[in-house]
């Protein structure tokens, strides 16, 4: 039974699930358009070749929110810092207001980054033609100046998708083997470049959890599978960079999802009609296959967010059988100990808020 302290403080707690139960991450964006598409050929309603547009609609099923801010550029002009937040969205909140507040200040949660998609030619430590500097030196550049800012702030690599000019004889669309090609380069070759370059950064910053999102690969994937395979290419992509149309960044988006939350997108959520019907009709299995597909990626050690703040008791599952724990040593002063969440040393509110915050979470 519990005690009259412990039920008052449970209400407490459970009342300020419903009022702050909403949990709110920010993310920070070094990209270009293969996550945020503005100028395309074919003109959609909002800015639905956009990762962080569906990234907005998905959490927001979940029950949560999401902020970002971003900017265009590959990286040596990210590595001209401080960052200069560019983007603007119809419905997903600004992270940032980059003329009148410090990076410092807005608490970013992650931060995400992709290089080029027309720089695999070269490994990831030779310099740029023309420069002293290749895309790990820049790379490690902006890492610095981020960890700095935010010291212990999550990054993520965005694995793209690579450019299909070299690939096309006539133009685009490919045709059939000339797409079967481009996406044996893009699950060879291409792939290895990203996986030298994250392990190169993951070796400079050992400290760090540096994570590697598939983006590229398993999209690949899953067009390569039935029934994604008998999506016209033309519907996917609109050009040889190329740029995707709104299915593709739909799909980069439930891969982003499930690797920066680790979990899968909720199943409620309806898939508007601006995406291919084939995908609406089956979202609930491509979201098991990339869950799948995401794991197998994950045994290169791309992802090192396997737990969540809150489990104390490690049954994976943040509950009311944390929040008791955490209850009886509220107050006590600790070293390493499960229920001093944020490892300050003390078990006070912040840790409570922390249990708040995964409250519900189903951990990996």
């Amino acid at each position: 039974m519990l005690s009259l302290k412990s039920s008052v403080l449970l209400s407490l707690f459970l009342c300020a699930l419903n009022v702050y139960g909403q949990d709110t991450m920010r993310t920070y964006t070094f990209g270009h358009s293969l996550i945020h598409h503005e100028f395309q050929i074919n003109e959609t309603p909002s800015q639905e070749t956009s990762v962080p547009h569906w990234l907005h609609f998905l959490t927001q099923e979940a029950g949560n929110q999401y902020q970002i801010a971003g900017q265009y550029g590959f990286l040596p002009q990210h590595a001209n810092l401080p960052p200069f937040a560019q983007w603007g969205f119809d419905f997903v909140a600004p992270a940032w207001d980059s003329d009148y507040e410090t990076f410092s200040s807005v608490d970013f949660d992650n931060i995400l980054i992709t290089p080029g998609n027309f720089i695999q030619y070269q490994g990831p430590e030779v310099a740029y033609y023309g420069d002293i500097n290749s895309p790990l030196d820049y790379t490690a550049q902006i890492f610095n100046w981020v960890l700095i800012e935010e010291p212990g702030i999550e990054i993520f690599i965005y694995e793209n998708w690579p450019d299909m000019g070299s690939f096309l004889g006539s133009g685009f669309p490919p045709s059939s083997a000339e797409w079967s090609e481009y996406n044996n380069y893009l699950q060879g070759d291409f792939h290895t470049w990203f996986l030298n370059y994250h392990d190169s950064l993951q070796t400079s910053f050992p400290n760090d959890c540096i994570n590697m999102i598939p983006v590229g690969p398993v999209i690949s994937d899953l067009l390569g599978q039935s029934p994604l395979n008998t999506i016209p290419v033309d519907t996917l992509y609109e050009d040889d960079a190329p740029h995707g149309r709104p299915t593709i960044y739909f799909l980069a988006a439930m891969v982003t999802y499930m690797a920066i939350y680790d979990q899968e997108p909720p199943p409620t959520y309806q898939v508007p009609p601006i995406i291919s019907q084939v995908v609406a009709d089956n979202y609930s299995l491509i979201s098991t296959l990339m869950w799948q597909s995401l794991e197998s990626y994950n045994n290169e050690d791309l992802l090192c967010n396997t737990t969540c703040s809150g489990d104390i008791n490690e049954d994976g599952t943040v509950n009311v059988e944390d929040f008791l724990l955490l209850n009886s040593a509220f107050g006590s002063s600790c070293m390493s100990c499960d229920e001093d969440i944020d490892g300050n040393g003390a078990v006070n509110i912040d840790d409570f808020l922390l249990l708040n915050s995964s409250f519900g979470s189903t951990c990996q």
